[in-house]
């Protein structure tokens, strides 16, 4: 349960229905891309790539505010990627900071 809304844990495998089940969820919670965006002071462009194609500081951003684990939501982006598979949330405004755009 996270902010008093349950997480589905039938994460959609396609990536279209993904992409929808990722802003669905962050809907009933009142996030927006745009939302998220404005907090991390990016614009919602560069935010959303994370949803289309690999960007682990966004992937990072999205997921911790779904209480998820990006490795949960893109598992085949960390599988081939060799990426840490034991990613811990929360993650920090203040660790992202010091990521790349």
């Amino acid at each position: 349960m996270n902010n008093g809304h349950i997480i589905d844990a039938s994460i959609p495998e396609d990536t279209e229905k993904r992409r929808e089940w990722i802003k669905y969820q962050l809907k009933i919670r009142g996030i927006s891309i745009a939302k998220l965006a404005r907090e991390h002071d990016v614009s919602r462009q560069a935010l959303s790539t994370a949803l289309v194609r690999s960007n682990p500081r966004w992937e990072y951003v999205i997921s911790s505010a779904l209480g998820v684990a990006p490795n949960a939501i893109w598992p085949e982006r960390y599988e081939h990627a060799g990426r840490n598979k034991n990613i811990i949330l929360p993650i920090s405004r203040r660790n992202l900071a010091g990521g790349a755009q």
